[in-house]
C-alpha cells in the first residue's frame, strides 16, 4: 500500500478524513524531517497552518535526506495562494476547504504517474557506468565484480550525488526496513566497494565525519580531501 507522510504540527480535518478513507497516513512534525528519509514515503504532504511560510516549508522538505524525489503536495489556505513561486515547486496542492475525495483523486493521479514513469536505465559518474536493469557496474568498460548488496550500495549513493546519508539511512534504503544488522554492515560494504573501484575513483565514496557516507560528484575535490592525486 502507498505510504503518505504528512508534515504537520497538528493534522488538519482533511488529513484526518484521508486516513479515515483508508489511506496509509503517517503524520510527523516538521522538527523530524531529517528522519523521514530512512523510510522513504510514496508521497509527502505539507499540511500548512494559516499564515505558514510555504516557501520555507517546501525548501525544508526537499532538503531532508531521501525526500528529493517523492511527489510533494501541500494543503494550503487562501492566503498562501499568493506564494506563486513556491506553488510551482509542488507536485500539486489543495485548499484546506477541499473535500477529501478531491485530495484522494489527485494523490492517485500522482502515484499513477510515478509508477508508470520510465526509469533511467543507467547512471554515469565519470568512467563509472551503472546499468540498472542488468545489475552491472563497469569502469571504462571493464565490469566490476560486485555482490548484489555492493551493487545496491553503489547505485544508491551514486544516484544521490553530494548527499550525505547516515549509516542508519543507508541500512534502511539499501538493506530494507526489516534488516536488523548494525551500522558495521555498511562500513564493511563501503570498504569492499572502495577496494573494487580502486584509485582514484574510490575517493568519491567519501566518509562524512559524525554522519556517514556520500558520493562526491567532484573527483578532484574528493581526491584533495582524501590527500590523494588523480595523476
Amino acid at each position: 500500500m502507498d505510504t503518505i507522510v504528512v508534515v504537520a504540527a497538528v493534522a488538519s480535518p482533511l488529513v484526518v478524513s484521508l486516513r479515515a478513507a483508508g489511506w496509509r497516513v503517517r503524520v510527523v512534525p516538521p522538527t523530524v524531517l531529517d528522519e523521514i528519509g530512512t523510510h522513504v514515503p510514496d508521497v509527502v504532504i505539507l499540511d500548512l497552518a494559516h499564515g505558514a511560510d510555504l516557501a520555507a516549508a517546501v525548501e525544508n522538505a526537499r532538503a531532508a535526506p531521501g525526500l528529493e524525489s517523492p511527489p510533494l503536495f501541500a494543503i494550503i489556505s487562501y492566503d498562501q495562494l499568493r506564494e506563486v513561486a513556491a506553488l510551482r515547486l509542488l507536485t500539486d496542492f489543495v485548499l484546506r476547504t477541499a473535500h477529501v475525495d478531491e485530495l484522494a483523486a489527485r494523490l492517485r493521479r500522482a502515484l499513477r504517474r510515478q509508477h508508470i514513469g520510465t526509469p533511467t536505465d543507467e547512471l554515469r559518474a565519470g568512467p563509472l557506468r551503472i546499468e540498472l536493469k542488468r545489475f552491472q557496474a563497469s569502469l571504462d568498460g571493464t565490469p566490476l565484480d560486485l555482490t548484489y548488496q555492493e551493487f545496491q550500495l553503489l547505485r544508491f549513493l551514486v544516484s544521490h550525488p553530494d548527499h550525505a546519508f547516515s549509516r542508519e539511512q543507508i541500512l534502511a534504503r539499501v538493506w530494507g526496513w526489516d534488516y536488523f544488522g548494525g551500522s558495521r554492515t555498511v562500513d564493511i560494504h563501503v570498504r569492499r566497494v572502495r577496494a573494487k573501484l580502486g584509485h582514484p575513483l574510490s575517493a568519491c565514496l567519501e566518509t562524512v565525519r559524525h554522519v556517514g557516507y556520500r558520493w562526491s560528484s567532484d573527483l578532484d575535490r574528493a581526491l584533495a580531501a582524501s590527500g590523494g592525486s588523480s595523476a
